[in-house]
């Protein structure tokens, strides 16, 4: 294994002083979304970085780094958000998850980037000082190269650099979002590398390189110490020649990590774009990947001279072998042409080159899962044409390569990119869904997704509704998710209605013993016993909900009686119902005991139609599920101060999307529920609320629905609520009052290339062919999910218990089957 000194000597705040005499500033790059972004919009990202290579004309290094996500910390704000009333099954619903995701390698991509600093000069020296301390006294010049010694930094030199790393600060900036590393990210990235395939390092309480203050020729100066080498703990075994063995001591017991140093030898200098995301694609991969990316500017005008020096060369190559009487092989045919290619471009273009190196780390806690690994990454690249070699005897070289300050140690693998083939890399795009805290709902793919219900309205950088849309086909997955997500609520403390229209959840409570105590399950039936139940005007108490009661009267009034806007019936009726909510004890039966004692004041020609009315809205008043919404004033109110109250009806008429007039009291019925619902989320604002719409498509079909759903997901960021919409038909929730304020949006599978149109619209992304196929085509408990920042991605829902499966289940004759093997258990 090949040696040499350790190749850094000092840093502070984010500048690295190398043992060569170069200094670094490094930034972290803020990561973006990438994945189902328009082409435009990937171009556009694509832009940005190639402008960065440039204009900045100087040498980088760009550093992708894994990081590990600390499962404890998230168990720990999960248990500290659970109800009291509900704990032990909370904590058993997080260990559930816990379990799960130790088994996976959890990481995500942090991304650096480190700037190469022009050397300072110091002023105020003697023309025979400054000539001394331009050769950086030969003493000095001499320790420095050695390693044997720690030069002096000198006070205006730190300076010099600061100054001239503000400078680079800003013109970074306004190429790529970026901020300074701090001392503590800096030992942090140098000392994880000497736990590679082991862990993460074991922290140090604000630990930093020490320093002596000391005068260098009447200067003011500081003398690092050999403090940093405490940094670079491990013992190493090279001999393996195409791997690296580290040895720490961790918990007092040894333990072994291994890894590789990987470079890419070839890159296709045509390969399309978007499709060649040389970087980002390393994070299809279920393991981490590391990538260090060393650039050097040569501008155009030396690039062109170079490039037409090379084409002489092979010219002459080509002529000796004609002379020769042999034929010209086709690697300098080739090589020929892709010269002459260069140089046009570089006359039309302008651009400069990057000398350009890449070199990958695989990592893994056994040799054979290290080989299975870079086998995985070759396959990876073979599919995109590029090439990967693992350099013998280079190990060594490749992993001082990562440390930040560090130079290019692996020269053999050098590529001249332009700023557009480097730029295809991708730097800093991230694969991200969901909050970084909350519950565990599933996984994109490779990497965990978190879910805080009450993040939108309470985080106070987002300040949006926390209401979303579940949406797909029968059968695809989406009410599992929604019960989820409603189940998971309850456990931290939130109140939950769900309108269940379908009688797919009266059961949780046998299921999910938990659930019982808090549970109130109102099943609506036709007949006296629940009449007026459902009556809008029944149980408003203040001025405002009064005022919303009332309308949601006059609307399902005007819907019953097919009394259009601004008519004189309907006009009638909104009269009545005004005077009526003014009552001590209103309801929809004195609404029509008002208006038949008034019919007969009004002119004779008006009273036929009115007549008409009150004989329709007087027989539904009395008879099948009518009852539920004409009370006397005397009945009690649905009882709102459980957690959990599951609301249905049962025999509830739907209309199909053909059907125009079959179904209006079914429709009238959740016009009712939603008025109920908007009551529901006014409670007190303290305490998170969700209401839980299932078939929501239906409503939304109607323009009096439309109206009440609006209202509800419009208002809910106000009153500390969320509502969730249940929905088989994408096209009815595209009216940009409901799309606008949905917070989270989840798509599963759509039947038809329409639906999935409509889908890719809901979640903002291209309704592209490749787009609109993904939807159609996504397995069951798969979804595309939007989260509160508009990222989308795949998201496969995972309900670790298995009692939470059954619940949710809800496939004809699972509630039946469940219900028995309880109690068959029992």
């Amino acid at each position: 294994m090949s040696t040499f000194p350790f190749p850094l000597k000092y840093f502070e705040k984010n500048i690295v002083f190398a043992q060569d005499g170069t200094v670094t500033a490094y930034y972290e790059l803020a990561g973006y979304t990438y994945d189902y972004l328009k082409v435009d919009d990937k171009l556009s990202l694509h832009g940005k970085l190639e402008a960065f290579y440039w204009n900045m004309n100087v040498d980088i290094h760009s550093l992708m780094i894994p990081v590990s996500q600390d499962l404890e910390e998230k168990k720990l704000f999960m248990k500290q958000s659970l109800a009291s009333n509900l704990l032990q099954a909370g904590e058993d619903h997080i260990q559930a998850s816990v379990n799960h995701l130790k088994e996976k390698e959890l990481n995500q991509y942090r991304f650096f980037i480190g700037i190469k600093l022009k050397e300072t000069q110091v002023s105020g020296l003697s023309l025979l000082k400054e000539m001394s301390y331009a050769w950086k006294d030969f003493r000095r010049y001499l320790l420095n190269s050695s390693g044997t010694d720690y030069p002096e930094i000198l006070e205006e030199e730190m300076l010099a650099y600061q100054i001239q790393e503000e400078t680079i600060f800003s013109r970074l900036n306004g190429f790529l979002s970026v901020q300074r590393l701090k001392t503590s990210e800096l030992e942090w990235l140098i000392r994880r590398g000497f736990y590679r395939g082991i862990g993460d390092p074991p922290g140090r309480y604000q630990w930093k390189p020490k320093a002596i203050p000391v005068e260098v020729k009447g200067k003011k100066a500081i003398r690092p110490t050999r403090d940093i080498l405490t940094l670079t703990e491990g013992r190493f075994d090279g001999s393996g020649g195409r791997q690296l063995v580290v040895e720490q001591f961790v918990s007092g017991k040894p333990r072994l990590g291994y890894m590789a140093f990987l470079t890419i030898s070839h890159i296709p200098d045509k390969a399309p774009f978007p499709g060649t995301e040389w970087l980002y694609s390393l994070g299809k991969l279920p393991f981490p990947v590391e990538a260090s990316v060393r650039t050097e500017t040569i501008e155009y005008r030396k690039a062109l001279s170079q490039v037409q020096n090379k084409k002489k060369e092979l010219k002459a190559e080509d002529e000796h072998a004609t002379e020769s009487g042999e034929a010209t092989s086709f690697h300098i045919l080739n090589s020929r042409q892709e010269a002459l290619e260069l140089e046009n471009n570089l006359r039309v273009d302008k651009f400069p080159l990057l000398t350009t190196s890449i070199v990958l780390c695989v990592s893994a806690k056994s040799k054979d899962e290290l080989q299975l690994r870079i086998q995985l990454v070759k396959d990876l690249y073979s599919e995109m044409l590029v090439q990967i070699e693992i350099p013998y005897g280079d190990q060594w070289r490749g992993f001082n390569e990562f440390l930040p300050g560090s130079k290019r140690y692996i020269t053999d693998y050098i590529h001249h990119m332009d700023p557009t083939a480097a730029a295809a890399s991708m730097l800093g795009a991230v694969r991200q869904l969901g909050d970084n805290q909350g519950f565990f709902i599933g996984m994109s793919k490779n990497l965990p997704v978190f879910f805080e219900h009450d993040r939108g309205p309470k985080d106070k950088k987002l300040s949006t509704t926390a209401s979303a849309a579940f949406i797909g086909s029968l059968g695809a997955g989406k009410s599992l998710g929604a019960n989820l997500l409603a189940y998971q609520a309850l456990l931290k403390g939130s109140k939950v209605l769900i309108f269940d229209p379908k009688d797919e959840r009266a059961h949780w409570p046998d299921v999910l013993p938990e659930l019982a105590p808090i549970t109130n399950t109102i099943t609506l039936r036709s007949g006296e016993a629940d009449r007026g139940k459902l009556d809008p005007l029944m149980g408003a108490k203040t001025q405002s909900d009064k005022f919303a009661a009332a309308e949601t009267a006059k609307r399902i009034l005007q819907f019953l009686a097919r009394a259009a806007d601004g008519t004189y019936e309907a006009i009638v009726l909104g009269k009545v119902v005004d005077q009526v909510i003014k009552a001590d004890n209103p309801s929809m039966t004195m609404v029509l005991e008002v208006l038949i004692e008034g019919v007969q004041k009004l002119p004779e020609k008006r009273q036929d139609s009115l007549e008409e009315i009150i004989d329709v809205l007087g027989y539904l008043a009395t008879s099948g599920q009518g009852q539920l919404l004409f009370g006397d004033g005397t009945q009690e109110a649905i009882d709102l101060s459980k957690p959990l109250t599951i609301l249905q009806i049962e025999d509830l008429q739907l209309p199909e999307e053909s059907q125009t007039d079959f179904g209006r009291m079914g429709i009238a019925l959740l016009m009712a529920i939603s008025d109920f619902s908007r009551r529901f989320s006014n409670q007190s604002s303290d305490q998170f609320k969700m209401v839980l719409f299932d078939e929501s498509w239906r409503l939304a079909k109607v323009r009096e629905g439309r109206t009440i759903l609006e209202e509800l997901v419009r208002t809910g960021r106000s009153k500390n609520a969320a509502i969730y919409l249940i929905s088989q038909n994408a096209k009815d929730m595209l009216g940009e009052e409901i799309r606008s304020n949905l917070g989270c949006r989840f798509v599963f599978r759509c039947r038809d290339n329409k639906e999935a149109e409509a889908a890719c619209h809901i979640l903002g992304i291209e309704a592209n062919e490749s787009n609109i196929q993904k939807v159609r085509n996504l397995p069951t408990g798969t979804c595309l999910m939007s989260d509160l920042e508009k990222r989308v991605n795949e998201l496969e829902i995972c309900i670790m218990e298995d009692r939470l499966l059954q619940a949710f289940d809800t496939r004809p004759g699972s509630k039946k089957l469940h219900i028995e093997t309880k109690t068959m258990k029992v």
